[in-house]
């Protein structure tokens, strides 16, 4: 996996990256994630992470079971006089994107809010339907 885009806003992230030696694409809409970060390490340095010991593999895509940063999370937001933990953890989930150059991380809502997932074959294709998800997010026509 490589050449890893990202868009986001407030409450939703799109991602978007080749794969296969350049020709495919995958397309990726979260419509509501919680937080993400996104960059260091690379794939030389993956096994600095600190889930690496767990299995974290280079050009995958992982999801974290038993997330500490979901629970990290979750112990920032005990202190909202309407915290309720059991619906505060009920729909988290925790994805890793292995680039070859970063690495994607985010936590999203699941549940009603489920990711949308495609594939191309054409990666000129996944370009556009890039672009107009966004501009359908933003009511925007630039390109991007």
């Amino acid at each position: 996996m490589s050449e890893a885009l990202t868009f986001a806003s407030e409450s939703e992230l799109i991602v978007r990256y080749v794969v296969a030696g350049g020709e495919r694409a995958a397309l990726i809409h979260f419509p509501l994630v919680s937080s993400f970060r996104f960059g260091s390490p690379n794939d030389e340095a993956l096994g600095g992470h600190p889930l690496a010991k767990f299995g974290l593999k280079p050009y995958c895509v992982h999801r974290v079971e038993n997330s500490p940063w979901i629970a990290d999370l979750e112990q920032q937001n005990s202190v909202h006089p309407r915290h309720n933990k059991v619906r505060f953890m009920e729909s988290k989930a925790h994805y890793i994107f292995t680039f070859q150059d970063s690495v994607l991380e985010c936590i999203v809502n699941e549940g009603q809010w489920t990711p949308r997932v495609r594939t191309f074959d054409d990666a000129l294709v996944a370009r556009r339907e890039w672009r107009d998800l966004i501009a359908q997010l933003t009511g925007d026509q630039e390109d991007f």
